[in-house]
């Protein structure tokens, strides 16, 4: 991976965001974490990254609002959502925004690499 690559990832749940951050920290020097969307978006405001990976289900702001809120900040921004939902509302929600991608939890290790490669190119 690109070590140059900077990601933003924000999950409110302890245990994955640890288990996650554990995972990135091999492939990626710099990597800004959130415990919600309101800190995510503070966070992207503060240093801009190149990618951002985030839950949807979030206190306080979720992913989707969040996401709104980045893009319009930023057009371009590389948004990859997580999500344990299946709900089709949730996913067209996403794609009608402009997210790039999403990825169902439990998270493919391999499956996040090749979205986050993609994105980045």
């Amino acid at each position: 991976m690109n070590k140059k690559v900077t990601i933003l990832y924000v999950e409110d749940e302890e245990s994955i965001r640890e288990e996650m951050i554990e995972i990135l920290e091999l492939d990626f020097n710099t990597i800004y974490v959130a415990k919600n969307g309101q800190e995510g978006l503070e966070l992207y405001q503060e240093h801009n990254p190149s990618i951002i990976i985030s839950d949807i289900q979030m206190p306080l702001m979720d992913g989707i609002t969040m996401s709104k809120k980045i893009l319009e900040l930023n057009k371009n921004a590389k948004i990859i959502l997580t999500t344990a939902f299946n709900e089709k509302g949730y996913l067209d929600e996403a794609t009608s925004i402009g997210i790039i991608d999403y990825i169902k939890k439990p998270i493919d290790i391999n499956e996040l690499f090749k979205k986050i490669e993609a994105v980045s190119t």
